[in-house]
């Protein structure tokens, strides 16, 4: 017969046992629980230096994260994870967030300065609506095709199409291919597309529908162009449309990618490296013409650059975020003018 004390040492001996296997499972979980956020981790440290490998050699690649639900969101400059938020700083990134994503550099070249950014993204079909007559509205195509990745060395595909409706529907075109071979013909021909009205399939199907028009029309994404540069982009959302004035093609990559969030991002960017560019060039063309012999040569080339340099700079304050028209309309022009007074120096060899 079982003596109280067996009994005692068997009910002890249960509940021992019961606590060391209970602090083995809690081991285990918090083992596995480590083991993931380390991987987690371990995927954005090697995403990191990717985003950097691509921005500073302008080499193209594909980067896939296995865990579907790993990014949960991007709040520029951080990625967000289900572990942490980590900056990418100090490289600009247009990021949409994707299990397989390519990663491109693109930038936006004036000639004395040029701004490099990293794009970021899965595969994506996106599909021009231009209406209206003249060329402007092929030019404003071409530059935000130019703005968006070229994915020809890439396995994560970015495609480009125009127009929607039956027989006016082309599509499957990559960036490079899209901008010299469709482009020139649609132009030659002068074709002319009507309004879309199967939105609803494209839709479904994934497709970013981009209509150009000179003026205002039902649209999921509407760009309106005012100059070959300035224009508006117009979102359809719940509440109605919202809208961005936009100064060069950058802009509007921007705001396909990521609305409102990236746009404001992108131009804080943009502008804090403008500043930058534009005062080490005003320090070297002041250093070139105190040099009698350079002065001598290109004074007059040196002179008008730097008149234009501290004219944009002068207007950056007012178009740093949601510019007037007018305001935008004139950054644009002393960009261009500013391209073409450097193209001056370089001319006479004084660049």
């Amino acid at each position: 017969m079982i003596s109280t004390f067996d009994v005692f040492k068997i009910i002890l001996g249960i509940i021992i046992s019961v606590f060391i296997l209970f602090i083995i499972l809690r081991f285990t979980g918090s083992y596995t629980d480590i083991s993931e956020s380390s991987r987690e981790v371990s995927t954005m440290i090697s995403l990191k230096k990717t985003i950097e490998d691509v921005y500073t050699t302008g080499i193209e690649t594909d980067f896939e994260v296995k865990d579907a639900e790993f990014i949960t969101g991007y709040n520029p400059p951080y990625i967000e994870t289900k572990v942490s938020m980590v900056s990418m700083d100090p490289v600009p990134l247009l990021l949409v967030p994707g299990t397989k994503i390519s990663l491109h550099r693109n930038g936006y070249d004036i000639g004395w300065w040029k701004f490099y950014f990293i794009e970021a993204m899965p595969e994506a079909n996106f599909l021009f609506v231009p209406l209206g007559e003249g060329n402007e509205k092929w030019s404003v195509t071409g530059n935000i095709t130019g703005s968006l990745p070229s994915t020809e060395n890439t396995k994560n595909k970015v495609k480009f199409g125009v127009g929607c409706n039956g027989s006016e529907f082309w599509f499957g075109w990559e960036g490079y291919k899209f901008i010299d071979a469709v482009m020139p013909r649609l132009i030659a021909s002068d074709s002319e597309f009507s309004e879309c009205n199967n939105t609803e399939y494209f839709r479904e199907k994934g497709y970013v529908l981009v209509t150009v028009s000179d003026e205002m029309k039902e649209a999921d994404f509407l760009v309106k162009p005012l100059t070959e540069d300035v224009g508006y982009v117009y979102i359809k959302g719940d509440e109605g449309y919202s809208s961005y004035v936009y100064k060069n093609s950058v802009d509007i990559a921007a705001l396909l990618l990521g609305g409102q969030k990236l746009y404001e991002y992108e131009n804080e960017k943009f502008f804090g490296e403008l500043e930058v560019a534009i005062d080490v060039s005003l320090k070297k063309y002041a250093l070139l013409a105190a040099n009698e012999n350079m002065n001598r040569r290109c004074g007059n080339e040196i002179s008008g650059f730097v008149q234009t340099l501290n004219s944009i700079k002068e207007i950056v304050p007012k178009v740093k975020k949601q510019p007037k028209e007018d305001d935008a309309i004139q950054f644009a022009a002393l960009m261009r003018e500013s391209r073409e007074k450097y193209g001056e120096i370089d001319t006479v060899g004084c660049g």
